[in-house]
């Protein structure tokens, strides 16, 4: 019998143990959907619907707990997104050897095109996200933080896998960003990484933001940089339609303060650089891993080619600022 299909044998026998939990049936088949830094993703057929079955290789339980207590607060809400099942004693989180398991929805859905309809029913949905009640309940610090930069610049001098480009890069725009950053703005609960690889879609539809593994407690104005970076660069190129669509949906669910619109070049930025900062943080320092690679060299050229154009992307938003208020003026 092949190494593969042990594996493959193995696992079967797991769902079905884990499954036995559960009031969701008989297992008739599995399908690995994606296997990530952080889990690992199976569709799992029974003969009562599909689910997804994830498996929780790197978080530790105190942050899959985390997660849990924020789905349940956003089931309140009724926020689209795929949410865990619980077991037949209530809870959600399985121990399963040296990880954990739960069992979520599922949707079927396909990562959206890049148009106004796609920004803006995310825009929705990160806007709805940022008025989730009693979010001071929901405190966690962000992985992407200052103080993360500062330790991976600290242990450039340390790196297996030394890029210098990528390090004086990495310095200049910390610094950059740094006296910005630290401003004080309206805080709330975030996804963190809502790009298109998170979403599924229907059509123009929107059906569901997933992975809430980096979900935390941060400004508001971090979620809105990210999902721009998401869902408003073609070609790596910023889109001013697709952001004056998103700028108007999110604008629908919570209005922008006005440090918020000073600052959002910046948060943009922000947005592109904290993925690079989670690159860094797993193993692109130490490890040359190709394709990380080229997505770090795709958002460093973004940041870069966005300092460039400062000036015109600041009166950009300036415009839909001033187009948005007026628009509220007359409602």
């Amino acid at each position: 019998m092949s190494t593969v299909n042990t594996k493959k044998d193995l696992l079967v026998g797991q769902i079905k143990q884990v499954l036995l939990l559960y009031d969701l049936g008989v297992l008739k088949n599995c399908f690995q959907l994606s296997f990530g830094y952080a889990n690992q993703n199976y569709r799992i057929d029974t003969d009562q619907g599909s689910f997804l079955y994830r498996v929780c290789t790197q978080q530790p339980l105190p942050l899959i707990e985390y997660e849990v207590a924020l789905m349940k607060a956003l089931q309140q809400i009724d926020f689209p997104t795929a949410y865990p099942i619980a077991k037949k004693d209530g809870g959600f989180i399985h121990s399963l050897g040296e990880h954990y398991v739960m069992v979520y929805e599922f949707y079927n859905g396909h990562e959206p095109a890049l148009n106004v309809h796609t920004s803006s029913a995310i825009a929705e949905a990160i806007g709805k996200l940022s008025l989730l009640p009693n979010a001071p309940r929901y405190l966690k610090k962000n992985a992407i933080h200052l103080d993360t930069c500062d330790a991976l610049i600290a242990e450039f001098e340390r790196a297996k896998n030394p890029i210098p480009v990528l390090l004086e890069y990495f310095k200049e725009q910390t610094n950059y960003l740094r006296p910005l950053l630290r401003q004080p703005l309206p805080e709330g609960v975030v996804h963190g990484d809502c790009f298109t690889d998170n979403t599924l879609f229907d059509g123009n539809q929107l059906v569901a933001v997933i992975d809430f593994e980096e979900a935390c407690y941060d400004h508001l104005l971090f979620d809105v940089g990210v999902t721009i970076n998401g869902f408003c660069f073609p070609d790596n190129q910023l889109d001013s339609v697709l952001l004056e669509a998103f700028l108007t949906a999110y604008q629908r669910q919570r209005l922008l303060t006005h440090e918020e619109w000073t600052l959002l070049f910046a948060y943009i930025q922000w947005g592109a650089h904290g993925m690079i900062t989670w690159h860094l943080q797993n193993n692109l320092l130490h490890k040359h891993h190709h394709s990380q690679w080229q997505r770090v060299q795709e958002l460093m050229h973004r940041v870069q080619q966005m300092r460039q154009e400062e000036t015109q992307i600041n009166q950009l938003i300036t415009q839909i600022a001033k187009r948005l208020k007026n628009a509220t003026n007359r409602e």
